[in-house]
Formats: structure tokens, sequence, C-alpha cells
């Protein structure tokens, strides 16, 4: 089992496309804010804000975190579908004071 980190880079793969993008994950919280979180929660769903080409919502994505032509097999690292495509996303941090 690997724990995600936050800003590592990811090979997502959308329909017929691919791309590289470093995804940034948070939790919603009841407030409607969306937390930045430095690992993936263990057995809970999070919320991950990256950058890619646009495509329409509810469409399903994986994940993989390298990819290589002589490699025998990889590991799957994340699944997910597409919620909204939105610029404007804020992701706050924690403070500690």
């Amino acid at each position: 089992k690997k724990i995600l980190k936050n800003k590592d880079p990811l090979i997502f793969s959308v329909g017929w496309r691919r791309f590289q993008s470093m995804p940034v994950y948070a939790m919603e919280d009841r407030n409607a804010r969306h937390r930045m979180v430095k690992y993936t929660p263990e057995h809970m769903h999070c919320v991950v804000s990256f950058w890619g080409p646009l495509m329409p919502p509810n469409t399903a994505f994986i994940c993989f975190q390298q990819l290589r032509n002589n490699q025998a097999s990889f590991r799957v690292c994340a699944t997910g579908v597409l919620r909204e495509l939105d610029q404007t996303v804020k992701v706050v941090k924690k403070l500690k004071l």
C-alpha cells in the first residue's frame, strides 16, 4: 500500500487522453471549503484538483505513478470521476499559529 503525497506528479488517463499533472488533495468540510491535506486519507474519499485538457463532467479517470515501455506491470494508484470544470477552485491550508 502506498499513500499518495500532495503535488507528486501522476499520469492521468481520461478517455483517449493521457497527461501528467501535479494534483492537490483536499477534504471538503461542513462549510463547503476545500482543506488541503498532505497525503491521501486511508479508507476515505478526497477531492483532487489538477490542471489538464477540457473533459466533460462525469468522465471516469485512472491514475498511475509511472509508466515505462520496458515495465512488465503497472500499479493503478487512483480512480475517480470528474465532478466539475472550474478554474477558480479555492483550496485553503490549515494555519498553525
